[in-house]
């Protein structure tokens, strides 16, 4: 099986959207105590807020995922994966960045930010893979 069969933007924009918005409902919804897991047990309740606000942000980027994977196709949708995916990274990156000497749980433990970076870089090369689709 070669890298472009693996690597169909279709399937790693709408699975990577689902997830993200499967993550960023359940954080939404505190079904997922995102304020704990990036500050501690004794977060507060603007870290609740800020982690909350970060889900919904994020749960658009999802729903554009999704519809981007299922009603976008050809070269339109492989740019489309490497810029959701790029920018992704970018914000990681960024984050990472941001959160300098914080002991943010989310930066700290690769539990927590690999699969999203793994994720982001999939939808990256599944549109660089694509590009010349038609």
């Amino acid at each position: 099986m070669d890298m472009k069969t693996i690597f169909q933007p279709k399937w790693w924009l709408t699975g990577v959207g689902a997830l993200f918005t499967l993550f960023t409902l359940l954080t939404y919804a505190e079904i997922m105590n995102a304020a704990e897991t990036g500050w501690g047990a004794d977060y507060t309740a603007n870290d609740a807020f800020y982690e909350k606000a970060w889900a919904a942000t994020y749960l658009t980027i999802a729903i554009i995922s999704v519809v981007s994977g299922q009603f976008v196709e050809g070269r339109s949708q492989a740019i489309l994966a490497m810029t959701i995916g790029g920018c992704n990274i970018l914000n990681f990156i960024l984050v990472f960045l941001a959160a300098g000497d914080l002991d943010y749980g989310f930066t700290e433990d690769p539990v927590n930010w690999a699969p999203p970076m793994v994720m982001a870089t999939g939808l990256l090369l599944s549109g660089y893979l694509h590009l010349e689709d038609e």
